[in-house]
């Protein structure tokens, strides 16, 4: 990668600077066009490959479908995309659940309707999972009291889970957690004056099989729904996502990522200003930016400062040009 960035030039001293150019690589995709199960599939791309794909970026997008051309296929694949059920976690200090004690109403969680990533106090003090955009009363906890009193019931307004986690965080202390029966009892008498209520329970919507957090998916329209209670994987049809069980049979997409590959480059730079302003920095990077821009090779590429063994960025040269 050869960078030509001789316009940075102002007005006043030379000054050498060292910048670090590292240039990421979007994932490579392979369709195996063998049917499998997700788990087996997931298991294979871990053991040939990186992973089950991982489609994060526009780029990967184009290569993900320059893929699947190639290979002629026209129905759904496996992809890494999954339900993390087992992810449940308490708001305060994002403690996870311990599993040797829950209080799951019987048959919950069940993710009805494929959305419910959410956690509330229902009948005698047990849990139920919902969606989290449902308005409800909620119980905080504040650390500052003790016994009953640190659990406060918030029977008015109605918020969804997250604005009463931003409540509960302001006022008080955070969402109210049960991790023992005496909470339980606690939270049950609370429940039973102001009705089913959210507390700090929570877990994570879908996740890449990678461990990346998965955002902004192209869902089918109506996905995902969870039909049947047991869709907790997904394929990929047309750039659209659809949950499906995963016991199913589908051909697969792994990737591979290949490691980041960076350059160091030295630069003397003029400037009528004080290079060693923050200010000052933050225009020259600006300008490198926009060169490699023009060039066509910002994407996927970032530019830092290689800071100096002594802390610095810059060095005035010593001997006269």
């Amino acid at each position: 990668m050869k960078l030509n960035l001789f316009l940075l030039f102002l007005t006043a001293g030379l000054v050498p600077v060292t910048v670090s150019v590292l240039r990421t690589v979007p994932h490579n995709y392979n369709l195996m066009m063998t049917l499998v199960t997700w788990p087996v599939a997931q298991n294979y791309c871990r053991v040939m490959y990186t992973d089950l794909a991982t489609i994060l970026s526009d780029t990967d997008w184009l290569r993900f479908e320059k893929e699947r051309a190639s290979k002629g296929l026209a129905t759904s694949a496996w992809v890494g995309l999954y339900s993390d059920l087992n992810s449940w976690r308490w708001s305060l200090n994002d403690l996870p659940l311990n599993v040797s004690y829950t209080y799951w109403y019987p048959g919950q969680p069940d993710n009805y309707g494929g959305k419910q990533t959410c956690g509330l106090a229902v009948s005698y003090g047990k849990w139920w999972d919902d969606q989290c955009t449902r308005l409800l009363p909620f119980i905080c906890y504040n650390a500052n009291f003790s016994g009953a009193a640190r659990f406060i019931g918030i029977r008015s307004p109605y918020m969804t889970w997250p604005q009463a986690q931003t409540y509960c965080r302001t006022h008080h202390t955070d969402l109210a957690s049960s991790l023992n029966s005496s909470d339980s009892d606690i939270l049950w008498q609370v429940r039973d004056r102001q009705g089913d209520s959210w507390i700090g329970l929570y877990r994570n919507a879908w996740k890449w099989s990678d461990g990346t957090n998965a955002s902004n998916i192209p869902w089918a329209p109506g996905q995902p729904d969870n039909y049947g209670g047991r869709e907790n994987c997904a394929v990929v049809n047309n750039g659209l996502f659809h949950d499906v069980q995963c016991a199913y049979l589908y051909s697969f997409f792994c990737h591979t990522i290949y490691p980041a590959r960076s350059q160091i480059m030295r630069l003397q730079v003029k400037s009528d200003g004080s290079v060693f302003d923050p200010a000052v920095q933050s225009s020259i990077l600006d300008q490198i930016k926009q060169k490699l821009e023009e060039k066509g090779m910002l994407e996927n590429t970032t530019v830092t400062w290689k800071v100096q063994p002594d802390g610095n960025i810059f060095h005035k040269k010593k001997d006269d040009l």
